[in-house]
C-alpha cells in the first residue's frame, strides 16, 4: 500500500526547515510557513488550511480546540494529545514566570509594616534632583505618582489619590520606560542587565518608596555599601563555612 503525502512548495519547505532548526516546538510537525516574511501565517499539512496566529493557533487547530480556529478533520488521537500537552506545558511556564516574578516583588518591601507612614523634614532632605522637599507623609498611595516627568510641577495642586484612568496609566508606563531606556543608552548598560532579577527587585523598591527616591552618591557607592554589600556576601557564605 502506497501512501500520499502532501509536498509543500520549495520555499515554504525551506521556511520550515529554518524555523524547526530554531525551535523545538511539537507543533512545527504539523506546519510548513506560508511566507517566511509573516512567520504568523502558517498551514496544516494534513488538511492544508492556512491561518493566521501562528503556532499556538495551529496547535489549538490539530488539538480540536475551538474557539479561536476550527478543527482539523484530519488529526488522530495522538495528534491532538500531542498538540494539547504542548499547550498546557506553554501555559505552565508562562503562569511560572508570573509567580517567580511575583515572587521577586514579595521580597521587597522597604516599610516595617504596610501601614507605616514615614515623615520627611524639609530641613534634612533633598530630593535627586538638589531641589528642597516640602515637610509630607510617604504613605502606601505615593506608590501611584500623579505625573512621571520630575520637571512637571504644573499637578502640585492635584490630590494625590485622584484615581487616573487606564489610558493616563499606560501613558504613564511609556513614560516610565522611556526614562529608562534613555538613561541606559547614555550609560551603554548591555541590554541584558535589565533582564536580571536584581534589577526587577531595584525597580520594586524605587516604586515602594515613591516620588523623588535619591540615587546613591559616588561615594556611596564606592564606600558605603559596597562594604555593605560585602558584609551581606560573607554572611551568606558563613553557613556554608561552618558546613
Amino acid at each position: 500500500m502506497t501512501s500520499t503525502t502532501t509536498t509543500p512548495s520549495t520555499g515554504s519547505t525551506a521556511a520550515q526547515e529554518n524555523l524547526k532548526r530554531k525551535s523545538n516546538d511539537p507543533g512545527w510537525e504539523y506546519a510548513v510557513c506560508v511566507n517566511p516574511k509573516k512567520l504568523e501565517r502558517v498551514k496544516c499539512i494534513l488538511c492544508n488550511k492556512e491561518m493566521g496566529g501562528g503556532i499556538n493557533r495551529l496547535k489549538q487547530h490539530i488539538a480540536q480546540i475551538k474557539g479561536n480556529v476550527s478543527s482539523c478533520p484530519k488529526s488522530t488521537k495522538h495528534d491532538q494529545i500531542k498538540c494539547r500537552d504542548a499547550l498546557l506545558d506553554n501555559q505552565n511556564k508562562k503562569k511560572g514566570k508570573v509567580d517567580e516574578n511575583e515572587s521577586l516583588r514579595v521580597q521587597v518591601n522597604i516599610r516595617s509594616s504596610e501601614n507605616e507612614t514615614i515623615t520627611i523634614d524639609d530641613d534634612l532632605m533633598e530630593d535627586s534632583f538638589g531641589s528642597k522637599k516640602a515637610k509630607r507623609a510617604f504613605e502606601p498611595m505615593d506608590r501611584f505618582p500623579n505625573t512621571i516627568n520630575p520637571q512637571d510641577v504644573s499637578n502640585k495642586g492635584k490630590s494625590k489619590q485622584e484615581n487616573m484612568s487606564n489610558v493616563i496609566r499606560k501613558e504613564h508606563m511609556i513614560r516610565v520606560k522611556e526614562y529608562i531606556c534613555r538613561w541606559a543608552y547614555e550609560c551603554a548598560i548591555p541590554f541584558h542587565a535589565f533582564e536580571k532579577d536584581s534589577y526587577k527587585i531595584m525597580l520594586e523598591a524605587v516604586g515602594q518608596f515613591g516620588r523623588g527616591a535619591p540615587p546613591p552618591t559616588r561615594y556611596e557607592m564606592g564606600e558605603t555599601y559596597i562594604k555593605k554589600e560585602v558584609e551581606r556576601t560573607i554572611s551568606f557564605l558563613t553557613p556554608y563555612k561552618d558546613e
